[in-house]
C-alpha cells in the first residue's frame, strides 16, 4: 500500500473554463469546500460557493478568510427561493452531531439539534442538485434502539437504530436520488487521526443508474511525525503537573491500538482528562472542539529506539522516554484534518483549535468528490 500526501496541497486559486457550483449547509470553516475544490482540480474544474450556512460567528470569519464567502447565518435564514439554489451542482451538510456523539447526552430527536434533516431535504428538493453529501458521527448508526438492518449501507450490512432507520426512510423517499452510505476513517485516507465519520451521498438518477460505490484505493496511513511543524516548539510544552505525571508512566513501551501508540496512562486534572500523550510514530486520536488544544505528542531523541513503520511492534530499550512531549499546534491540528498550509486559521488561538477539532476532514472529503465527479462529468 502506497501512501499519499497527509493533507491536501495549497489552493491553486485557477480559473477553469467550467464551474462546479456549490451550496455548503452547515458549513463550519470550510472542510467540504476544501475538499471538493481539490477534487473539482482534477477535472479541470474551479469550484464556487452560492450560499454558505454558518451560525457561529468565529467560523463565519474564517470561511469568509479563507473563501471570500459571508456565511448567511442559520439555514432557517435562507429563502428557499432564492434563485441561486437552482444553480446548484452539489449540496453538501455537515450536520450537528452533538445529539449522536459519545461525547453528548445522546439524545437524539430529542435534542432540538437533532431535528435538521427536513431542512436539508428541503434544500435538496428544492434545488436538485446533481449530488448531495452528509456527514454527522458513527453514534447516529445506533441511536434510538430497536435496531433493524440498513437498507442504504454500502457493502457488509449492519444493524441501525431509530434514528438511522428514520433517515433511511426520508432518503429512500427522494425518488430522484441513489442514496448510499458508509464509514469512512480519515487514517484510510492517509491522514495521521484515527476519526471515524458516516458520509451519506445521493446522486442524481441523470447521472447514475446505481448509487455511489464507497470503495477507495487502500492507503497507509501517515503517521503524526509527517505532518509535524518541528519536535520542539516554544509556547507548546506542557505544564510540570502534566509533564510529571506522563513520564511516570512510561516504563513500559506505548500501547499499540488501532495505529495509536499511547504514552504512559490519561490521568485526571482539573478541567478534564488531559494526560493522555501520543507518540509521534503513530496515528492521534479524534480532534474533538474541546480537547485539540490539550493533545499531548511524544517526540522520540535521537537514537531512541523507534518502530520502523506504523505496523510494526514497538521494542523497547533504555533510550526510551529522553525525547520531547508538547501539544500539537493549530497548523499541526488543521494539517490532521487535511487542510492545506495556504488555509488561514483563526487569529484567536483557542478559537482556531476549536475550529480544526470540529472540522469535516478534507481529505476524506477529496475522494469522495473525486469519485462523484468521475460519474458526473464522466
Amino acid at each position: 500500500m502506497d501512501k499519499i500526501k497527509p493533507y491536501l496541497n495549497n489552493r491553486s486559486k485557477k480559473n477553469y473554463d467550467e464551474t462546479i457550483y456549490l451550496i455548503d449547509l452547515f458549513s463550519g470553516i470550510g472542510g467540504f469546500h476544501l475538499g471538493l475544490e481539490a477534487a473539482a482540480e482534477v477535472f479541470h474544474k474551479s469550484l464556487k460557493c452560492l450560499i454558505s450556512s454558518e451560525i457561529d460567528e468565529a467560523c463565519k470569519e474564517t470561511y469568509f478568510a479563507n473563501f471570500g464567502v459571508l456565511s448567511s447565518g442559520s439555514v432557517y435564514d435562507i429563502n428557499l427561493e432564492d434563485p441561486k439554489l437552482k444553480s446548484a451542482d452539489i449540496i453538501t451538510a455537515g450536520f450537528p452531531c452533538q445529539p449522536f456523539s459519545n461525547s453528548g447526552k445522546k439524545l437524539g430527536f430529542n435534542d432540538p439539534r437533532g431535528n435538521f434533516y427536513s431542512i436539508i431535504e428541503r434544500f435538496i428538493l428544492k434545488s436538485e442538485p446533481k449530488a448531495f453529501i452528509l456527514e454527522n458521527v458513527p453514534g447516529i448508526i445506533g441511536n434510538g434502539g430497536d435496531k433493524k438492518m440498513s437498507k442504504l449501507k454500502y457493502g457488509s450490512q449492519i444493524s441501525i437504530g431509530k434514528t438511522m432507520q428514520y433517515y433511511e426512510s426520508k432518503l429512500n423517499e427522494l425518488e430522484k436520488y441513489h442514496v448510499s452510505w458508509d464509514i469512512i476513517n480519515s487514517s484510510s485516507m492517509g491522514s495521521p487521526q484515527v476519526r471515524k465519520r458516516v458520509y451519506i451521498v445521493g446522486i442524481h438518477k441523470e447521472y447514475s443508474n446505481k448509487p455511489l460505490d464507497f470503495t477507495f484505493e487502500k492507503l497507509t496511513p501517515n503517521t503524526f511525525m509527517d505532518i509535524a511543524e518541528n519536535t520542539n516548539i516554544e509556547g507548546y510544552k506542557l505544564n510540570k503537573n502534566q509533564e510529571k505525571n506522563i513520564r511516570s508512566f512510561m516504563n513500559n513501551a506505548p500501547r499499540f491500538n488501532h495505529g495509536m501508540r499511547r504514552v504512559g496512562q490519561a490521568y485526571l486534572c482539573k478541567g478534564g482528562n488531559v494526560g493522555q500523550a501520543y507518540h509521534a510514530d503513530g496515528l492521534l486520536p479524534t480532534l474533538t472542539k474541546v480537547w485539540t488544544r490539550f493533545m499531548p505528542v511524544y517526540f522520540p531523541a535521537l537514537g531512541e529506539c523507534r518502530p520502523r513503520s506504523l505496523g510494526d511492534p514497538f521494542s523497547i530499550d533504555n533510550t526510551y522516554g529522553n525525547g520531547t512531549l508538547r501539544k500539537i499546534t493549530p497548523r499541526e491540528a488543521c494539517r490532521l484534518q487535511g487542510f492545506p498550509d495556504d488555509f488561514v486559521l483563526h487569529p484567536l488561538e483557542p478559537r482556531a483549535y476549536e475550529q480544526a477539532g470540529n472540522a469535516v476532514n478534507a481529505l476524506v472529503v477529496k475522494e469522495i468528490g473525486r469519485k462523484i465527479f468521475s460519474i458526473i462529468y464522466k
